[in-house]
């Protein structure tokens, strides 16, 4: 199955099927020309094969390598990511996001969770020793270009979060090498923001890889030009190359978890006229529509995806 994207936004019935997904400010309305089938298309019958439930043939299963090379997949972990972020970051100044490195090349991600999981016990320590009520956390793991990999965390209160000097504490608490900690801003859309973060690499460290690995990073993308907060703290712009990070990722690999207070994003069908009037609070802010197409090229759904967002008017 592949989409394609529609310059018109297609016209439905009252009646048609539309999947809402509540996450936090933010809410998703997906319209639907006929409702979609409702789990994988596939049942998997070995490591090796699977059976196609859409035509009953049975198929071998290509091994990627990495996520880039399954656009299915890409889109599906970023969605998660987005929608599980703005379902828990509704209040910025309960948020600090927290970002982990190592000082040398640290490529082990069994490590990687092992540190991360330390740390996450020392910072509770913390909390509790100076009187702070223990945070949610969501983290997400991101690779780097020279094979190193970085920790993004949200820390999330029910109340104001406290403030958590970064060399004396985050960095004393890590221990393995550079941190970042910083106020969530007041942003309407932390999700997307964040999502796009974690596909998106600077043309400058793309440059700096390999020519192979260059390749993979650049080829055939979008070169363009955003706004990125610096050591300084101070909001600059830079040069970026749309997903050239997401090649980096390894195929099947866990790059999210979370602890277990954090909510996960609502999700009920419905129908297009209901959908709206759910959504009707907030302000319709981005919409889409595309067409979904077979292996073959013949089209066999048309979906509209709509954002509302109540933190706008």
């Amino acid at each position: 199955m592949k989409a394609r994207a529609l310059e018109q936004a297609p016209e439905f019935e009252r009646f048609s099927p539309a999947k809402v997904v509540r996450m936090g400010n933010v809410t998703e309305v997906i319209t639907f020309k006929k409702r979609p089938m409702e789990g994988p298309p596939i049942k998997k019958l070995s490591k090796e094969q699977y059976l196609d439930l859409r035509s009953g043939e049975v198929k071998d299963y290509e091994h990627i390598e990495n996520r880039a090379e399954c656009k299915d997949s890409i889109t599906r972990t970023l969605a998660w990511i987005r929608a599980l972020i703005n379902t828990n970051v509704t209040e910025p100044q309960n948020c600090r996001w927290v970002t982990l490195t190592y000082a040398e090349n640290m490529t082990d991600t069994a490590r990687l969770y092992k540190d991360y999981h330390a740390f996450w016990k020392r910072f509770c320590y913390w909390c509790k020793t100076n009187g702070h009520s223990k945070p949610e956390y969501i983290s997400v793991i991101e690779p780097q270009g020279r094979g190193a990999w970085h920790v993004h965390a949200f820390f999330i209160w029910g109340e104001k979060a406290p403030f958590v000097p970064n060399n004396e504490v985050t960095q004393a608490l890590w221990g393995h090498g550079f941190t970042k900690t910083k106020e969530v801003t007041d942003c309407d859309n932390v999700g997307a923001y964040f999502s796009a973060y974690l596909a998106d690499m600077p043309l400058d460290e793309a440059m700096q890889l390999p020519e192979v690995e260059r390749r993979k990073a650049t080829q055939g993308r979008e070169v363009m030009d955003k706004q990125f907060t610096n050591e300084a703290n101070q909001t600059k712009e830079k040069k970026f190359v749309k997903g050239g990070r997401l090649y980096l990722y390894p195929a099947g690999m866990n790059i999210v978890r979370r602890s277990r207070g954090i909510k996960s994003p609502e999700v009920s069908w419905t129908t297009s006229g209901e959908a709206r009037e759910k959504a009707s609070s907030g302000k319709l802010t981005f919409s889409s529509a595309f067409e979904v197409l077979n292996d073959d090229g013949q089209p066999v759904n048309v979906l509209l995806k709509e954002y509302y967002n109540s933190k706008r008017r």
